[in-house]
């Protein structure tokens, strides 16, 4: 290239600062037949030479550049796509100590009659791909949606969430409507790829699914102007779930022993209703944040096929306290603890095909768990971590009188509690877009046939992300 040269040559060309220039010349006329000088033109400007040189390198970059490189810039380009489009696809490798078959077959007794063993299997699984966009829709709303593809024997495509928020309200509020996760408790509104352990806490199985509660409704949040974090959501769902094993607004119908129809009309919907105050605050390294939340609905739960049992309870609540605290050792660096408590209280009937009748039930249940993370490197790729899951309540009263077991279609379900499980991860990022994750679990909260099973659980686990995704909650 000649880029150093040509350059040289100008600046050469320009008298310097000191440069005494030399006397204009004196127009002598020309002999007869004597060759005429041109007039001598004034020296280029500094800045003139600056916009040659970048006029002939503009020039010599067009005519060298081969024809793979030039611009093709067209509407249809990523830097112009709209709405940000990013993939996320998750693998793992597992290996248990019980079959599948049985394993699928486990109950967390007076929770679960079944395992979800999504994820699970023993091998290889591909769990999901996650297709998620984001856009802003006008002035006054941005668009967010996540749709998921799931292998099984019928592939699963699900939209995950769904909803546009408001951008324009005033005094701190903020509108959601669409599909979304509940605010509800500190996980349930983070997706799977954002979780610290390759799956949820037990007491998240039991009470709200294995993947967290979402539904059809809308959101109204306040964040107060303070110069810490204090925000209040309000939500109204459908409250109607095929995943969820607390709150499902449906009826039933059963035929008793002596013919006898027992029956419930599904509730009017929307038939739920969620509250959660969150807070944040620091003093230096050290960050809290604490919540508060509360869900309120009808909760039908049926057992057997066909039903001879079902338990309807219009004012089920299910309540969360959660607490997290992080220590920043530096900028890559930290060590955060974690708990959160979860309650259930439901008050309803009980109908029971052994004997025809409807009686006044009570359920109390809760649990909690406890974990602490560390990023341990001053690159920030590795994260240690454990966590500690306990069922510590589960009891049941049929017309107040106290029960241990629950019994229907056949099978006599105990009411067991302190179920435990304790978990241990080791991850590696060699950047934000990968994530390789190694886990073990020993489970002490599964029975069969009224027998507890000890399973022992490890897995790898591989997440790739490609694409723009927007920042999650801290």
């Amino acid at each position: 290239m000649f880029y150093p040269a040509l350059t040289a040559a100008l600046l050469l060309a320009q008298p310097t600062e000191g440069t005494v220039a030399a006397p204009a010349a004196t127009h002598v006329p020309a002999e007869p037949g004597a060759a005429v000088a041109p007039e001598a033109r004034p020296a280029p400007s500094y800045n003139d030479l600056l916009r040659r040189i970048e006029a002939l390198e503009k020039t010599v970059e067009e005519r060298t550049s081969p024809p793979a490189t030039r611009s093709t810039a067209g509407v249809f380009t990523q830097n112009r796509f709209n709405p940000d489009l990013s993939i996320i696809a998750d693998v793992a490798c597992v290996a248990t100590s019980v079959t599948d078959k049985t394993a699928q077959t486990l109950a967390l007794p007076g929770f679960l009659d079944e395992s979800d063993r999504g994820g699970k299997l023993r091998g290889i699984n591909f769990n999901y791909l996650e297709l998620a966009f984001n856009a802003a829709v006008d002035p006054y709303f941005d668009f967010f949606a996540v749709v998921t593809v799931a292998p099984g024997e019928a592939k699963v495509v699900d939209v995950e969430e769904a909803f546009v928020d408001t951008r324009q309200l005033p005094f701190g509020f903020q509108l959601r409507i669409g599909k979304f996760l509940s605010a509800f408790g500190r996980l349930n509104g983070m997706h799977k790829h954002y979780w610290d352990f390759y799956d949820q806490p037990l007491v998240y199985e039991a009470f709200i699914g294995a993947e967290g509660f979402k539904n059809p409704g809308l959101r109204v949040s306040w964040t107060a102007p303070v110069d810490f974090l204090l925000q209040f959501n309000f939500e109204v769902l459908q409250g109607a779930s095929d995943e969820s094993p607390t709150f499902n607004a449906v009826g039933y119908e059963l035929t008793a022993a002596n013919g006898t129809v027992l029956s419930s009309k599904a509730p009017f919907v929307p038939a739920l209703y969620v509250g959660a105050l969150k807070t944040s605050f620091d003093f230096g390294d050290h960050v809290f944040l604490l919540g508060a939340s509360a869900m309120y609905g009808h909760s039908t739960q049926t057992y057997g096929s066909p039903t001879d049992m079902a338990f309807s309870a219009p004012g089920t609540v299910l309540y969360d306290a959660e607490l997290t605290y992080k220590y920043l050792i530096s900028s890559y660096r930290s060590i955060t603890w974690q708990s959160e408590y979860l309650g259930r209280l439901s008050s309803g009937n009980l109908a029971l095909a052994s004997d025809g009748l409807i009686h006044a039930a009570d359920r109390r249940q809760g649990g909690f768990y406890t974990q602490i993370i560390g990023r341990f490197d001053e690159p920030g790729r590795w994260r240690a971590g454990a966590r500690f899951d306990l069922l510590t309540q589960n009891s049941l009263t049929i017309d107040g009188v106290a029960r241990n077991s629950l019994a229907g279609d056949g099978v006599c379900r105990r009411l067991d509690n302190m179920l435990q499980r304790y978990t241990a991860m080791l991850e590696f990022s060699p950047t934000e877009f990968s994530r390789f994750r190694l886990q073990y679990a020993f489970d002490r909260s599964r029975f069969l046939d009224g027998v507890q099973r000890n399973i022992h659980e490890v897995l790898l686990q591989m997440n790739i992300a490609v694409g723009p995704h927007g920042a999650h909650s801290f």
